[in-house]
């Protein structure tokens, strides 16, 4: 039985076996959350482990939920368009990660909270906490929803199924495994989904290269700088402006407060700083391998309109697809269709998790039910992930129904004019004392205003009539990005800073949790040497899943197919992974000490 998903000339055919394969990844994802329900015993397990998770699982989960679906299609799709020019939004990812590491990361874990928004309460005080709770719900589900509603249109065109059902099935399987098993689950699928993705990946670019005779096979497509820059740039300071304007882009991406859910996991300071590393050098490894197989569709003349027409004029989001049907054996497109789908739940089981654990000790707790037990806690959690959850599948398919059109703009509009306002205090205000509480959501709203007038006053396109340049729409687009980023860099920031001059020093209450929010971030965690209890679950757990996961894609080398052996090379990199994860839990315990210790 096989599914025919392209048309023209040479016609490929989804198989059996990748339906297969897809059934497997859903069921064993779903199955995930079931076999850690029983860590959860509390909202701190809930939320974010209990703060004893190890690097190795924090770095991994760092890393797909930076990582998205996205990769795979519109990353790939302008590899395929304009060369090397993508890759420099994955280069900024790793010195975010290396500045994370050497400065932000172990800061991250000693603010010893359970949500980054309990870290903001002890900063700004509970009005600015509940300012940024409602944006953060607000853009969060929302923006599911648009990652959701995304790459389930892909999907669906790949797969030939409705849009709708393709919603509510990958909708579904996030909800079950995020309410099921809380953030063991979330992390230690985003641990599987790496392991996917990066053997995916090497297993892609390996065939890749057995097809040419070199790089340059590939890279002659493009004619000198435009390999770099690619299509459209005629003035290359602009460029190197965009490219500046990534860089301050990223770095304070992964670096503010609404970030820190990330490491808030894992069990130490030394362990929160090994993570950040590790997710540091899988964009590393990433970035040299991601985009040379699109590339290579672009040196092949494939015509990638008449493959996937129900893509219509994104047909071009469809090379790296392109490339793993006209390269590896059958099953294997089933197996990137499950990457596509990995990338896309750790994003919104990681979204539904921090959008839920602000709602209950932000909102529920100090004002819905102030005398919440511990359990009354843990059960409203669940209710509210299984809600949040519902809520983010009502918007992919009340996205579908408007065909994409005005929420879907407006939503990616407003993220864009609140996202670094947002991110420049939670920022700066690990290291500046001296400011007003107010100063937390003020900046957000001037940001705000800076925002609208570098998009709708002093746009690119002012820029360019105004100094009588004119540009490419392309030098447009990009300049339009330096524009907002440097006015934010310059302008948002100064006003931050400005708010020092009204800092009156606070009193009581207020005195003493701003005094423990700097302390806590500058006494490191630290956790005797050793193994410890939940050392070893995770790795006895973990270890064999992994094992079990490999394997079954190892087997798929059994199939009657040309170039089997990639799915050896695939399976077997799981399953080694899987083994030596597995072999530390032999050991046991080997400390009494569960809880890190705070050093003195």
């Amino acid at each position: 039985m096989v599914i025919s998903v392209i048309s023209g000339k040479d016609t490929k055919m989804i198989s059996i076996y990748d339906i297969g394969a897809i059934v497997f990844y859903f069921i064993f994802m779903i199955a995930l959350g079931f076999v850690f329900r029983k860590q959860v015993s509390n909202t701190s397990e809930y939320f974010r482990g209990g703060g004893k998770m190890i690097w190795w699982m924090g770095g991994a989960s760092a890393f797909m939920t930076t990582f998205s679906a996205w990769t795979f299609t519109g990353a790939a799709g302008k590899a395929y368009i304009d060369g090397f020019a993508v890759i420099w939004i994955f280069v900024f990812n790793i010195v975010g990660y290396l500045v994370c590491a050497r400065i932000f990361a172990p800061r991250f874990r000693q603010m010893d909270v359970v949500t980054p928004m309990e870290a903001i309460r002890q900063r700004f005080g509970s009005g600015t906490e509940r300012f940024y709770t409602t944006i953060y719900t607000v853009t969060g589900l929302m923006g599911g929803g648009i990652t959701l509603y995304a790459v389930s249109i892909f999907i669906s065109a790949v797969l030939g199924i409705d849009v709708r059902l393709s919603i509510v099935i990958t909708g579904l399987a996030v909800v079950i495994m995020t309410v099921a098993g809380g953030a063991w689950a979330v992390v230690s699928s985003d641990f599987l989904q790496a392991m996917l993705i990066v053997g995916i990946s090497v297993v892609t670019f390996i065939a890749v290269m057995n097809n040419v005779d070199g790089i340059t096979d590939i890279t002659s497509n493009w004619e000198g700088a435009t390999l770099w820059t690619g299509h459209g740039i005629n003035i290359p300071e602009v460029f190197l402006l965009w490219v500046g304007a990534l860089l301050i882009q990223r770095v304070i991406d992964m670096n503010n407060i609404g970030q820190s859910v990330r490491f808030l996991c894992i069990k130490d300071s030394s362990q929160a700083r090994k993570a950040a590393y590790l997710t540091a050098f899988l964009f590393a490894m990433g970035s040299i391998i991601w985009f040379i197989p699109p590339m290579w569709v672009a040196s092949t003349d494939a015509p990638l309109a008449e493959m996937y027409a129900n893509l219509g004029d994104k047909a071009d989001q469809a090379a790296y697809l392109a490339a793993v049907q006209m390269l590896l054996p059958v099953g294997m497109v089933g197996l990137v269709v499950s990457a596509m789908f990995s990338a896309t739940m750790s994003t919104l089981d990681s979204r539904i998790n921090f959008v839920t654990a602000s709602f209950i000790k932000s909102i529920y707790k100090p004002i819905i039910n102030k005398e919440a037990t511990e359990e009354q806690e843990l059960r409203a959690s669940k209710i509210t992930t299984f809600v949040m959850g519902m809520i983010v599948i009502l918007c992919a398919l009340f996205l579908n129904e408007l065909k994409g059109i005005s929420l879907f703009s407006m939503m990616i509009l407003f993220a864009g004019l609140v996202n670094i306002p947002m991110m420049i205090p939670q920022t700066l205000c690990m290291f500046v004392k001296r400011i007003p509480d107010w100063a937390g959501w003020a900046t957000v709203v001037f940001g705000f205003f800076i925002s609208i007038l570098s998009n709708n006053v002093f746009d690119a396109k002012w820029v360019s009539e105004t100094l009588a340049i004119p540009m490419t729409g392309r030098e447009l687009g990009d300049l339009g990005v330096v524009i907002t980023q440097f006015m934010h860099a310059v302008i948002t920031v100064a006003f931050f800073f400005g708010t020092m001059l009204f800092y009156k020093e606070h009193v009581g209450e207020r005195k003493t949790q701003v005094e423990l929010f700097f302390k806590n971030q500058s006494t490191p965690i630290v956790s005797p040497d050793g193994m410890d209890e939940s050392d070893v679950m995770q790795c006895r757990i973990l270890g064999r899943l992994t094992l079990i996961f490999g394997g079954v894609i190892t087997m798929f080398t059994l199939l009657p197919n040309e170039n089997s052996f990639y799915f050896a090379i695939c399976g077997l990199f799981i399953v080694i992974i899987g083994g030596l994860i597995y072999k530390q839990s032999l050991g046991g315990v080997t400390i009494n000490q569960v809880q890190p210790q705070v050093e003195a």
